[in-house]
């Protein structure tokens, strides 16, 4: 079983790219065709191990994902139908569907995945500017195209977070890192069965307020007094973060959002983490002046409180770069 960076470096690369309507491993653990003839020439024609970069269909995938790269699946060469891959409720949904109905039912297994983050997608048009063309569009969406060296290899300089798998291990707390520093030190072999984390790489970061939305009443257990529950932090993805916080929680009428960010606000991300800490520093100080604090990085506070403790995060960070 070749690593991600082996398949990456080989030569020629076991990389192949495709199009999905989304992207969802924890659901859909597989790789999926819909001819014996197209399966057989995918596991001829590559190793165990095989990276597949993922793009969203340009007209089926979900608006903000259509023609970017979104995710990258490493996969096997055990086969099997479809169903044995699948969450047994999504593969009953996808028979429901006429659109999709005996679609992708021939499974190759896969066996790690990493989503891209949003803020890191890249137009598939420049991604594999070699191998994609809107005429090769329907082959490489139904049976996969090998990615040149220089088009494989640009997948280190995406930023990635590892996603579960259906039918793998459970990844419990994964935070979203610059793909050659995760993707080099990954190991072949069996995986552990236990959770995965990983630190989140140093870089570019941006601060972030996250917002509870639903009746905060009832989730408080008393009046909120027209006060917000929100989280304040840093991340090179806050839309991860905010999706890592959401995933947490169970089918309910709480959701998290994206309040502020330096993305919202037109602001480029700080240039390091030093900086992302003194914004996220700033913004804690005046939460913990004027709001109420819930635990962590969590507070209950009025609009007003919200806006300046943002406001306060931007000069913090202002007045170090002007020092320094």
């Amino acid at each position: 079983m070749m690593t991600p960076y082996e398949a990456i470096t080989a030569d020629p690369p076991n990389v192949w790219l495709t199009s999905f309507y989304g992207f969802n491993p924890a659901q859909w653990g597989y790789l999926g065709f819909s001819t014996k003839g197209q399966r057989d020439h995918f596991i001829k024609n590559t190793q165990p191990g095989v990276l597949v970069v993922i793009y969203g269909h340009k007209s089926k995938a979900p608006a903000n994902q259509q023609g970017q790269v979104i995710g990258i699946q490493q996969v096997s060469h055990r086969v099997n139908s479809a169903q044995a891959f699948m969450d047994p409720a999504v593969w009953a949904a996808k028979e429901a569907d006429a659109v999709t109905k005996g679609k992708w039912d021939l499974g190759v297994k896969a066996t790690r995945a990493w989503k891209v983050v949003p803020e890191s997608y890249e137009l598939i048009d420049n991604f594999a500017n070699e191998s994609y063309s809107t005429d090769a569009a329907q082959f490489i969406g139904s049976q996969g195209k090998r990615l040149t060296p220089a088009e494989a290899i640009k997948i280190l300089d995406l930023t990635l977070i590892e996603t579960s798998v259906f039918g793998e291990r459970s990844i419990d707390a994964a935070v979203p890192v610059n793909g050659e520093e995760l993707l080099r030190s990954s190991k072949p072999g069996p995986v552990s069965q236990t959770g995965y984390t990983v630190k989140e790489a140093e870089g570019p970061k941006e601060n972030y307020i996250l917002q509870l939305n639903g009746d905060l009443d009832a989730f408080l257990g008393r009046p909120a007094l027209g006060r917000k529950v929100v989280k304040v932090g840093m991340s090179v993805s806050p839309s991860t973060r905010m999706d890592a916080f959401n995933a947490a929680l169970p089918a309910c009428a709480f959701k998290w959002s994206i309040h502020r960010s330096n993305s919202l606000d037109g602001r480029a991300p700080y240039a390091s983490s030093k900086l992302g800490l003194r914004g996220e520093e700033g913004m804690k100080q005046v939460m913990a002046a004027k709001a109420e604090w819930l635990g962590g990085e969590f507070y209950l506070a009025s609009q007003d409180v919200i806006d300046a403790a943002w406001a306060a995060g931007i000069k913090r960070v202002e007045d170090f770069s002007i020092v320094y």
